[in-house]
């Protein structure tokens, strides 16, 4: 292997302690580095970042109380495009424990060197470091640039050349094909190395695949086989819940992530998915104590994000009905703490009316009866001076607490005025129709069944976006019909099996698939309802992402 000249390379180091600062900092100069950088605030590193590129960053594991740590620094990095595959990063740590070591892994560092080390031990690591991205180069550009077909041209050069890198090459070959959707191609190559040592990616490969076809019987065999040959493969629980929410097997899914969790608890988009499926599967503790869990991993991370406290304190009001009037107050005091360096981190008009509204809650879920009586008086003034700054989603959080709190006609007051600003957009006005409790009239019948009418013969000469338009209208007039309902499903999903761009067809879909939760086996509709939602599915899968 040539010698490598690092002379013109920029290195950064991040660490908190000013003697390991600068040992690196000798060391790299032993290297030849003249570009040398150092730095141990994780802000000050973000901008350095997108000021500069850096091709090795040395990167602490612990950079202080009350800061990012290495492995959030990591993730938000990576998350904001501010490092490429062509940059090293060498995650150096005191860090051995199962949890820290994965949760540092799933962001993909190249070298992960534990302390105590030697400076031979770091040389070598960035010496391997450096051949694999030499020898890696222009196919790590052309995955930057996105350009699939280039990459699959210099993966087969290189596998060609015997690379030492061919079960790489070959993993990044099959991605590819799968992305163009080229499932053929991909599983010739999935098939050829499935069962070889180190290549579980031709199992979670085959698997995807299966899932694409909507073999889900096959894909969860796929990726049940691979947790049971390896424990700590990560991805293969993710896909795994995926094929059990699909197949609208929740609970399974929830045991699934939770099972990923013991193994690794320490990852804060996993933490939410598991949060979500505990809630919608009313295991409203659990859902608490992952919420309370992601508030604490997500302060100082790229997740951090008042969904995560709002989200947090809607689980506990739920969870509070199984609780005594003690355990409700303690964990209200945790709740009011949330909410509060939520409001102060985020200082929004709608955070703050919308945190009142959830105060006022708790406090009756306490039998704080004066104390909720003062919030939510607090909280109606905020609503009605900072209308005007609250966003669709806040609006509809508000109207919930508000019918929560027996205050329904104030409820379907805000729910009108969402109505008549938005008469087109049926995301809003499907929430409206879930939210709202009102009889139908005459007039509005006539009016829904004209629309319908106009709205199939728009579907049958194709005219699809012209049919949602009066099939949003129908629905407007006629929220509780049900065949409404599912043309505008039917269309929605046409739609954009035809054109895929039409991404907000597909999010209009997804919210009609919630509506019908409640439709009862016996009705006539379900049978083409789940058709209907096997449609969707299939139409999910092409879109489910790493």
């Amino acid at each position: 292997m040539t010698e490598l000249d690092y002379q013109n390379k920029r290195f950064l180091i991040v660490d908190s302690i000013k003697q390991s600062r600068d040992l690196l900092k000798i060391f790299c100069y032993s290297l030849g580095v003249k570009h040398v950088f150092t730095n141990h605030h994780p802000a000050d590193v973000i901008a350095q970042c997108t000021e500069s590129k850096f091709d090795v960053i040395l990167l602490g594991y612990d950079l202080g109380d009350n800061k990012k740590n290495g492995q959030q620094l990591l993730e938000e990095l990576r998350a904001k495009k501010l490092i490429n595959r062509q940059a090293i990063v060498i995650m150096i740590t005191a860090e051995v424990s199962q949890s820290m070591v994965l949760a540092a892994l799933e962001h993909k560092p190249d070298e992960y060197l534990t302390k105590p080390y030697t400076m031979k031990d770091l040389s070598t690591r960035i010496t391997r470091s450096f051949n694999k991205k030499v020898a890696m180069h222009a196919i790590y550009h052309a995955m930057d640039v996105k350009d699939h077909h280039m990459v699959i041209h210099l993966c087969d050069r290189a596998i060609k050349s015997d690379t030492l890198y061919k079960h790489e090459c070959l993993g990044i070959k099959s991605r590819q094909h799968f992305e163009l959707k080229q499932y053929d191609k991909a599983k010739r190559i999935y098939d050829d190395y499935l069962g070889s040592p180190n290549c579980q990616w031709a199992a979670l490969g085959l698997g995807k695949i299966a899932l694409i076809e909507q073999n889900y019987a096959l894909a969860e065999q796929y990726f049940s086989a691979i947790i049971e040959d390896n424990q700590y493969y990560l991805s293969a629980y993710d896909w795994l819940a995926k094929t059990y929410q699909l197949t609208s097997q929740f609970e399974k899914a929830e045991m699934v992530l939770e099972s990923a969790l013991m193994v690794s608890p320490r990852s804060v988009s996993r933490l939410k998915e598991y949060a979500q499926l505990c809630f919608d599967n009313s295991q409203f503790g659990k859902a608490t104590k992952a919420l309370s869990k992601t508030n604490e991993l997500a302060y100082y991370s790229v997740h951090k994000n008042p969904q995560n406290a709002l989200q947090f304190v809607e689980a506990l009001l739920e969870h509070s009905e199984t609780l005594n009037i003690g355990q409700i107050k303690r964990l209200n005091l945790k709740a009011f703490d949330i909410l509060n360096k939520m409001n102060r981190e985020f200082n929004s008009k709608e955070l703050k009316t919308i945190s009142l509204f959830l105060t006022t809650r708790l406090h009756n879920k306490a039998n704080d009866t004066i104390l909720a009586r003062t919030a939510l008086r607090e909280a109606e003034r905020l609503l009605n001076h900072n209308k005007k700054h609250i966003s669709i989603d806040g609006s509809f959080t508000i109207a919930k607490s508000l019918i929560a709190l027996n205050r329904r006609s104030k409820a379907e007051e805000l729910l009108d005025e969402l109505a008549q600003e938005y008469p087109d957009d049926i995301e809003v006005l499907s929430q409206v129709v879930l939210l709202s409790d009102r009889a139908i009239s005459e007039k509005d019948k006539a009016a829904a069944q004209t629309a319908l009418e106009i709205g199939v013969n728009l579907y049958r000469a194709e005219h699809y976006a012209l049919a949602i338009d009066k099939l949003n209208q129908a629905l407007k007039h006629f929220p509780n019909h049900i065949g409404i309902k599912l043309n505008l499903l039917q269309v929605l999903l046409v739609s954009f099996e035809k054109d895929t761009s039409r991404v907000s067809d597909f999010k209009q879909a997804n919210v009609l698939i919630k509506l019908f939760k409640t439709l009862s086996p016996e009705s006539e509709s379900h049978s083409r309802f789940i058709k209907l939602k096997r449609k969707y599915d299939s139409l999910a899968t092409f879109h489910i992402k790493d």
